[in-house]
Formats: structure tokens, sequence, C-alpha cells
């Protein structure tokens, strides 16, 4: 009896320590380098032209009106030329 109570006992022990200790936490991830922060604000703008543009146009029809934009210089020389590149990548 009293080996049971013993065992019980460290066993009880054991399970109380575990719980005390901390997690661990696991070591931090590598983050992917990220594109400079003027970058981000130049995209964020021309998607802003693009809306102003073309409104809440989709699919073919943002397609054309991109292309419409871009044929009448309607779009600032930066966003012009990122959708010009985008376009031509899509190829």
């Amino acid at each position: 009896m009293k080996l049971l109570s013993l065992t019980l006992a460290a066993c009880l022990l054991a399970g109380y320590v575990q719980a005390q200790t901390p997690a661990q936490n696991p070591p931090p991830a590598e983050t992917p380098a990220t594109a400079p922060a003027s970058s981000s604000s130049h995209h964020d703008s021309c998607k802003k032209e693009v809306h102003k543009l073309c409104g809440h146009a989709h699919g073919q029809e943002m397609k054309d009106c991109i292309k419409s934009g871009l044929d009448m210089n309607k779009f600032s020389s930066d966003c012009a030329s990122k959708l010009a590149a985008k376009a031509g990548a899509a190829k």
C-alpha cells in the first residue's frame, strides 16, 4: 500500500513540476526580405489610380479599361510602367 501511495505521490509531483515549467518558445521564424516601404506606397497609389479611373470593373472590363487608360496616358509614369510590365508578364 505504501508503494502505491509513493508512486501516486511521485506522479502527482512530476505533473505539478511539469505544469509549473514555462513553455519553451519556438525559435523565431526567419522573415523573408520585404520590399522597402516606398515600393508598397507606390503600389497602393497605383491601385488608387486604377480604381479612380476604372471603378469596380472586373475581368476583361478591367483589362480593357487599363489598356485604354494607358493608351490615353491617364496614369502616372510610374504606375503606367508597372501596369505595362505586369501586362507584358501576363502574355
